[in-house]
C-alpha cells in the first residue's frame, strides 16, 4: 500500500469475485497502473476466544471455509449470504452484506467487532473496548462496513461467534398468491418471533426451482411428492401459475425450534 500511494498506483482488493455493485470494476477512463490484489491466501483462523465467544480471523478466509473449521471446534458464525460458497469476510464487511440467517445471527454490522485495516496513509485497528457497545462519539467502525475498498484493504477481524445449534429443521409453506405470502410476511415480521430465515419466493422463481430439481433417488419420495402435489392442485384448487412459497429455517435448541414452529404455522393459518 506504501508503495502504491508513492507511485499513484490503483489497488482493487479481490475476495471472492461475488460483488454485484461494479466495485470490482474499473472506469475506462482510468489511465493508471492497476493492481488487482488477491486477498484468498490470507485465510486462516488466528485465533477461537471461547470465553467471550469471539473469533479472530484473516478477512481473505471463503464463507464456506470459515463455517466448516468453526464447527470442527464446535461454532458458527450463522452469516450466511446466498454468495456464502465463494465470498469472503472481508468482502461481507466491505459491501455491507446481510445473510439469510440475520433474523438470528445478525447482518455483518452485528457480528463484526474490530477490523484491522491497511490504508495509503497507514495501518488501522479498530476496536471495541472489552467487546462492548461504547459511547465515546462517533463509531468508526460503521464508516468501514459497506466502503467497498475505496479507504483500503481489511486484513483481519473478529467476529462474534455462535455455539453450533442443537437442533435445524427445514420447513415451507405453500401460498395460493403473492399477496397472502406478503400478508403472512407482514404478520410475522409484527410478531416479533422469526425463524432463523423465512424467504418469500415468487412464482417465477418457484418454477425455475423446480425445473432445477433432479429426480428423486427415492421411490417413497417421489410418491409423496406428487400426493403434496395432488392436494395442492386438486383439492386446495391452486394455481400453478400463481402459488408462491415461503421457505422456512429454524435453528437453536429444541424448544426453541418447537416453538417457533408452532407461532410460524399457526400464523400461516
Amino acid at each position: 500500500m506504501k508503495l502504491a500511494g508513492k507511485y499513484d498506483v490503483v489497488v482493487i482488493p479481490y475476495g471472492g469475485g461475488t460483488n454485484v455493485t461494479k466495485a470490482l470494476q474499473v472506469s475506462p477512463d482510468e489511465h493508471r497502473m492497476i493492481v488487482s490484489l488477491d486477498m484468498t491466501r490470507m485465510n486462516k483462523i488466528l485465533d477461537i476466544d471461547r470465553e467471550n465467544m469471539t473469533a479472530t480471523v484473516q478477512a481473505g478466509i471463503i464463507g464456506a471455509d470459515l463455517e466448516a473449521e468453526l464447527k470442527r471446534e464446535g461454532f458458527v458464525c450463522g452469516h450466511e449470504p446466498d454468495s456464502a460458497e465463494f465470498s469472503s469476510l472481508g468482502g461481507w464487511i466491505s459491501t455491507n452484506a446481510s445473510g439469510m440467517k440475520k433474523n438470528k445471527y445478525g447482518n455483518i454490522e452485528d457480528i463484526l467487532i474490530n477490523y484491522t485495516i491497511v490504508t495509503p496513509i497507514g495501518t488501522h485497528k479498530y476496536s471495541e473496548s472489552n467487546y462492548q457497545r461504547v459511547s465515546q462519539g462517533p463509531n468508526i467502525k460503521f464508516s468501514i462496513i459497506g466502503h467497498e475498498g475505496n479507504f483500503g484493504v481489511i486484513t483481519e477481524a473478529i467476529i462474534k461467534i455462535k455455539p453450533i445449534p442443537e437442533t435445524t429443521h427445514y420447513g415451507s409453506i405453500v401460498f395460493p398468491d403473492m399477496t397472502s405470502g406478503v400478508d403472512f410476511m407482514h404478520s410475522i415480521g409484527k410478531s416479533g418471533i422469526w425463524p432463523a430465515s423465512c424467504r418469500l419466493i415468487d412464482n417465477f422463481q418457484f418454477q425455475f426451482g423446480m425445473a432445477l430439481q433432479t429426480a428423486s433417488e427415492s421411490k417413497w419420495k417421489a410418491i409423496i411428492d406428487k400426493i403434496k402435489k395432488f392436494y395442492l392442485l386438486n383439492v386446495k384448487g391452486f394455481d400453478p401459475e400463481r402459488l408462491v412459497v415461503c421457505t422456512l429455517l429454524f435453528e437453536g435448541t429444541a424448544s426453541e425450534v418447537a416453538a417457533e414452529e408452532k407461532h410460524t404455522y399457526a400464523l400461516a393459518n
